[in-house]
């Protein structure tokens, strides 16, 4: 086979403008046995295409796909998005195809791939369909969605500006014909505005796993899809023919940034305290818990999920304005999600007003063979705000129920069930689950705080209060998100000395109680004050739990423990 070397143009314009051409070019000056071209040259085209775009400069100059725009078919464009469904279908393509000129009987081999197109050279050429030279690929067909609860700011992270997209697109056009994509139920919260695209990946690549977010460069194209075909709708659909994809990194979400140094850890994270401390009306120890809450993150320990900090405020003013969308009615409620939305790239909120609760669907369903999203569809370590103060008296019907246990297995296990036509089927996911309550909470999660009476008589008063909490500059904004994601994305472990310590703390504590007559320290309080040690040591930077973290998780839990009304204290994480 020859050789699969390749040469990188100075330029990035042609590559926007004309990608097909491109990538004809790249054929051309290769010859490829037909049985490697489905995977040598599709690694090639990558290969040549992320060389070139390497450059995060020259990458900012692609046009961000957006549903909203009008963007000329055949040009290139970068989509975040996430898999919404993965299995949405295979296409046979005949990548290389044998034509024969019918007036000079000339044959030619004419490729075609990352587009719906046909082949063609011209009104005199054929397809041969009988030749042996023909090469047929699979495509494999995601249907994509802007990521759901994507922060404003995290949507500008790695956009363009206006000014800059017309000077990388010289005199292109983004007139081309309207972009729309049916399919509303496939997105996770209804009436949210987003974009949808079939995303068709080509050899070597493969579709990603369901709820994965992903970086797509590819080209843009109105094309088929052919399971709206088998239904009768021929109706062309935007499609992004996938050249290369990569998982989005944790340094995706500060990139601007130098990486964080061990040294700053504790700056960021005082920092990072005072803004949630002003933001919940001078509540250090609940704006502490805020804080461990935004760093925690499930990873899977042998058999057993940790890690994990579902938070639940009580004490949060009540509203009696009626929800009607996914949007927080309650002021206090939306003061809060407002200001995680500010820390984290992906943050959706859960009104439980009981028109919502009975209407919506929480779970993923593909019992009817196309996956329809549910509200849980969510991307890992996206925050989910539920608000329990709109939730007033009424009858919850079988789906409202049902609904609400799908809240509870998210919060417990940290998993998804998705409906398929023969069974259930269990997800794992990683939510950071924050619930808002004026009482005792209808879910139960790790760790209940009670925020102070004179953080509630500031969250009562947010309209009038709001202009006295200082926004920091959007430079100390981008610190604090790049702390967050790469603390909580820390390597940890335990040594054995500082597990050793923590049993014989905990079998003494056990002992004392026993003899003085008073409730024991459980297993549940025990896995906690390690989560909340652990957590602590990551907002420190470390990589492993020390003593100190623990004793300082220890002094937490006793002031969390004290604050609590004496009712709640007989359930063990409250």
């Amino acid at each position: 086979m020859a050789s699969m070397t390749q040469t990188v143009p100075d330029g990035t314009t042609e590559h926007i403008r004309t990608p097909l051409a491109v990538i004809h070019k790249l054929f051309s000056m290769h010859t490829v046995e037909t049985e490697y071209v489905a995977t040598d040259f599709g690694k090639l085209a990558q290969s040549h295409f992320q060389a070139v775009f390497a450059d995060r400069q020259a990458l900012q100059q692609v046009p961000v796909y957006d549903q909203g725009r009008k963007i000329t078919p055949g040009t290139l464009v970068r989509f975040r998005c996430m898999v919404q469904d993965p299995a949405y279908g295979e296409e046979l393509h005949l990548a290389v195809a044998r034509m024969t000129n019918t007036a000079t009987g000339e044959e030619r081999c004419a490729f075609s791939q990352y587009t719906d197109a046909e082949h063609g050279l011209g009104a005199d050429w054929e397809v041969d369909y009988g030749a042996a030279a023909n090469v047929f690929t699979e495509k494999e067909v995601a249907y994509c969605v802007s990521v759901p609860g994507q922060s404003a700011w995290a949507r500008g992270v790695d956009d363009v500006s206006e000014s800059a997209l017309d000077s990388a697109l010289e005199s292109l056009s983004l007139s081309g014909d309207g972009n729309t994509c049916a399919g509303a139920d496939k997105y996770p919260i209804p009436g949210e505005q987003h974009s949808a695209a079939l995303v068709k990946f080509y050899a070597p690549s493969t579709a990603p796993r369901v709820s994965s977010v992903i970086d797509v460069v590819g080209v843009y194209e109105l094309g088929a899809n052919t399971r709206a075909q088998e239904a009768g709708d021929e109706t062309a659909w935007p499609c992004i023919h996938a050249i290369y994809h990569s998982e989005v990194h944790v340094d995706d979400v500060a990139s601007a940034l130098p990486a964080l140094q061990p040294e700053d850890f504790a700056a960021r994270r005082a920092m990072c305290v005072e803004y949630v401390t002003s933001v919940l009306g001078g509540d250090d120890l609940a704006a502490q818990y805020v804080l461990l809450h935004l760093l925690s993150r499930t990873v899977r320990v042998q058999d057993a999920k940790v890690g994990k900090l579902s938070l639940n405020l009580v004490n949060v003013p009540a509203s009696a304005q009626p929800n009607t969308t996914f949007a927080f009615s309650n002021p206090a409620s939306r003061w809060i999600g407002d200001s995680v939305s500010q820390l984290v790239p992906y943050s959706v909120r859960v009104p439980f007003d009981l028109k919502l609760l009975n209407k919506s669907s929480f779970v993923p369903n593909a019992e009817q063979g196309d996956l329809r999203a549910g509200v849980l569809q969510l991307a890992a370590g996206t925050a989910l705000v539920c608000d329990e103060t709109c939730l007033n008296e009424g009858t919850l019907d079988e789906r409202g129920v049902r609904n609400l246990h799908a809240v509870q297995t998210a919060i417990l296990s940290q998993s998804v069930t998705y409906q398929f036509p023969f069974q259930p089927v269990e997800m794992p996911t990683s939510l950071r689950i924050l619930v808002l309550s004026a009482g005792k909470s209808i879910l139960h999660s790790d760790c209940v705080v009670h925020i102070s009476d004179a953080a509630r008589r500031f969250l009562a008063d947010v309209p009038a209060s709001a202009a006295d909490v200082r926004p920091l500059d959007p430079m100390h904004m981008e610190q604090l998100r790049q702390y967050i994601e790469c603390a909580r994305h820390l390597e940890f472990g335990i040594p054995q000395a500082v597990s050793d310590v923590i049993s014989t703390e905990y079998a003494e504590l056990r002992r004392v109680a026993h003899e003085r007559g008073e409730p024991m320290m459980s297993q549940e309080e025990l896995a906690l004050t390690v989560t909340v040690a652990r957590l602590i040591s990551l907002g420190k930077g470390q990589a492993e739990l020390s003593i100190e973290s623990w004793n300082e998780a220890v002094a937490l839990e006793l002031r969390r423990k004290c604050r609590n009304p004496p009712a709640s204290k007989k359930q063990s994480a409250e």
